[in-house]
């Protein structure tokens, strides 16, 4: 089953904070309002006297507050504003560009513009410090194979053979694509094999943020959504179980019904560890859930 763990993005920088000068080093941050809240800190330490008014100052704005509200969630950054506040941040080059890639990816609306800004921020950001994005993460749940493969290593007839694979795949794909997205599962550490050669799956994933985490989450089930499509039509009907139910409810009673959905979800794992354990006719099986309420209540 897939997991997650989120940290506080400020928090992976602790360690591997580096500052030049009046600049602090922005790569790997994957919140402009963590950024700009530790950019405050890192100046008020080092600076007497420095405070809300001094960096308004030294970007341009009559507001004297104006980086309190940002970092504080009360105000957004227009172009223009970012462009004020890279002056103030001391920022240039590649870091000035990473920066403005943060604060885009922050504010998109649209999953597929998000994912365009984090990528150049990947493009931008230093060899070196790549890991902090965990990139891996996102990888993980943007396609179908990897958390499919990562269950069916544990296969009490699982063979490491790209073809043997293949054949047991629903869903289609190639020996190399299977291939390389062993060869991804392995190095990133998602699935690890043990001295007797047989693979296990490793509880690893931690995503540095709530963002990057809701991005990622929501390309798993666009992809889950898109093989349930497919499988309507290429699976039998004794093969699979498709079910839709539309029904009134009071809307106060939404998040009970959202509880009872994440119960049962819970309950259904649990079942499935157990008669799994010592059968040796295993499959790898998914299941999705969705709830959404078809209309909403207008003033009139």
């Amino acid at each position: 089953m897939t997991s997650s763990k989120t940290q506080k993005p400020e928090e992976n920088h602790k360690e591997s904070q580096k500052t030049t000068g009046r600049r602090l080093n922005v790569y790997g941050y994957v919140d402009y309002r963590a950024y700009l809240k530790d950019f405050y800190g890192f100046r008020k330490g080092s600076e007497r006297g420095y405070s809300y008014r001094t960096f308004s100052k030294a970007a341009g704005f009559t507001s004297p507050n104006i980086l309190k509200l940002v970092v504080d969630g009360e105000r957004n950054l227009g172009q223009e504003a970012i462009h004020k506040f890279l002056k103030a941040l001391n920022l240039s080059g590649p870091m000035a560009d990473y920066f403005v890639a943060l604060v885009n990816m922050n504010q998109s609306k649209s999953d597929e513009e998000k994912e365009k800004w984090f990528q150049e921020m990947m493009r931008l950001t230093p060899y070196a410090k790549r890991r902090e994005l965990n990139p891996e993460a996102l990888k993980y749940l943007s396609h179908w194979i990897y958390p499919v493969l990562r269950e069916m290593v544990t296969l009490q007839d699982f063979r490491d053979d790209p073809y043997w694979i293949a054949r047991r795949l629903n869903g289609k794909a190639t020996p190399g694509e299977i291939t390389s997205a062993l060869q991804f599962l392995l190095e990133e550490g998602f699935i690890a094999k043990k001295d007797d050669g047989k693979y296990e799956a490793t509880d690893h994933m931690v995503i540095s943020s709530d963002e990057l985490k809701s991005l990622a989450i929501r390309n798993y089930h666009r992809q889950m959504l898109e093989q349930a499509k497919e499988f309507l039509e290429a699976l039998p009907l004794e093969k699979r179980e498709f079910g839709a139910l539309t029904f009134l409810l009071p809307e106060s009673a939404l998040e009970e019904l959202k509880f009872k959905i994440k119960t049962f979800r819970s309950d259904l794992h649990t079942w499935a560890i157990q008669v799994a354990q010592d059968s040796t006719d295993q499959v790898v099986v998914q299941t999705n859930f969705q709830m959404y309420p078809h209309t909403k209540r207008v003033n009139s």
